[in-house]
């Protein structure tokens, strides 16, 4: 029976390495160039354009997102009660989900009203297949590596 727990206990501690690191995720817009063939010149002036503002946009939001995690833990490692404090920086932060949350959304309707209908069913299908490779490539890596896996 101890044995049946342990092996269930380190399968699970991957997870739950991977949740907890969560704020330190980067947002970035994909580089849509490689997964839309057909794309003018002008296009592609456009996107670059629309993913460089957004990348800087999200990169200041994740920034944000990290020193709110320190200081959030900052004072976890305080005695007493600190709601006071704790608080407040939980509502920061979920605001800042909200506005990541926007940007994104945001970002994607500029790149929508550049690309055709046809570019934009090859992007989806592009990003699918690209998002299903790094799925497959993240549970092989935790198969095969999972205490180094964060």
């Amino acid at each position: 029976m101890r044995k049946f727990f342990f092996i269930l206990l380190s399968s699970l501690l991957p997870l739950a390495i991977c949740a907890q690191n969560d704020y330190e995720t980067v947002y970035t817009t994909p580089d849509i160039t490689k997964f839309v063939s057909t794309l003018t010149k002008q296009q592609q002036q456009e996107l670059k354009a629309v993913t460089t503002e957004s990348k800087k946009t999200l990169e200041n939001y994740r920034q944000q997102l990290t020193d709110l995690h320190d200081e959030i833990q900052h004072y976890y490692g305080l005695p007493g009660d600190r709601s006071s404090d704790l608080f407040p920086l939980y509502a920061q932060r979920s605001a800042l989900y909200v506005k990541i949350d926007q940007a994104k959304y945001y970002t994607k309707m500029r790149i929508d009203k550049i690309l055709t209908d046809e570019q934009q069913k090859e992007l989806r299908e592009n990003l699918e297949l690209e998002r299903k490779k790094r799925e497959v490539k993240k549970q092989l890596t935790m198969f095969f590596h999972p205490v180094t896996q964060k």
